[in-house]
């Protein structure tokens, strides 16, 4: 009988709360058992959980792609998983996977990243703005269960990947902080390999609070995707990553000239509201007018964010975490 691959689960841990061991007992629940969870982190803490290692990276702080690199580096898997410390799997999350890593083409495998049902009122609200045709576009398969295909590009939250392939292009080998993944994505690709998208690969991501935690996050991601269009325009340079900061600019100017202009203002008045209720049109069906009113307005400034924030990541010369 063959024995199933083993899976190196590897977590860079950098804010110790308690929702995080919380969490980390739900990994007990996995419907596979060769598997080992590495958990790297720049302090000691106390894990007391069954098939886990703490690994010290001896730095007073360390990013996201330091730590899973130190984590590859101590990796007796042949599947490195990586998942978030503010997420958590589904109990099949690794068999799942596994079935698909049986097709040698593949090298890495991605799936969404849904919003806990556990989570806060405000979370719900981001996790609905995530989960609208109106935020994310092409990438809204990142956080919504959908059809199953190739990408180029998958974040960190939700990624499995070869060990051997991992250590022949150098790991994540990067110091960027909200775009380590997608320059990992891309020296996969860049090698030939395929990155398969499974929507029954899927973990739970705890979602940052509406308005300004969630807004934070967006900004950090819309400048390493301005940078990464600038400097990778492999995966980056696609026309939807630009459409938020043709937004930005036409929102600013056009309420400028709307000022002076009263033909100008009603188009400007009408063309807002209507985005508004496109926003609003696009949850109904998940929930009730008050909150998809809120999940508009969530969208609106996640545009307005990522729109602003990705023209500083154009003009930037480097981004050091």
């Amino acid at each position: 009988m063959k024995v199933s691959p083993k899976v190196s689960i590897i977590i860079p841990l950098y804010v110790v709360v308690d929702r995080f061991f919380s969490d980390l007992q739900k990994f007990v629940k996995l419907n596979y058992s060769n598997y080992e969870i590495l958990i790297v982190c720049d302090k000691k803490v106390n894990i007391n959980i069954p098939k886990t290692r703490l690994i010290l990276t001896g730095q007073k702080r360390t990013g996201p792609a330091e730590k899973r690199d130190l984590g590859l580096k101590y990796a007796k898997g042949e599947i490195c998983a990586f998942i978030d410390d503010d997420a958590y799997p589904d109990p099949n999350w690794l068999r799942n996977a596994v079935k698909e890593f049986k097709n040698p083409d593949i090298a890495a495998i991605g799936g969404p990243g849904l919003t806990p049902p556990e989570d806060g009122f405000w979370e719900q609200i981001t996790g609905l703005v995530y989960r609208s045709y109106f935020c994310g576009g092409p990438t809204q398969h990142r956080f919504v269960k959908a059809k199953k295909g190739f990408v180029t590009d998958y974040p960190a939250y939700n990624l499995l990947v070869r060990t051997n392939i991992l250590r022949k292009i150098g790991g994540y080998g990067s110091y960027f902080y909200g775009g380590e993944d997608t320059f990992l994505c891309l020296k996969i690709i860049r090698e030939g390999y395929k990155i398969l998208y499974d929507p029954e690969v899927a973990v739970y991501h705890h979602r940052r609070p509406l308005l300004f935690g969630y807004l934070k996050q967006i900004a950090n991601v819309g400048m390493h995707r301005g940078y990464f269009a600038k400097k990778f325009p492999e995966t980056s340079r696609q026309i939807g990553y630009f459409i938020p900061s043709v937004l930005f600019i036409g929102f600013w100017s056009g309420m400028i000239i709307s000022i002076y202009n009263p033909a100008i203002r009603l188009m400007y008045t009408l063309t807002t509201a209507s985005l508004f209720i496109l926003g609003m049109l696009s949850v109904i069906r998940k929930t009730n007018l008050v909150n998809a009113l809120l999940v508009s307005i969530g969208i609106f400034l996640t545009h307005i964010c990522y729109g602003a924030y990705f023209i500083i990541g154009l003009v930037k010369k480097d981004l050091k975490k």
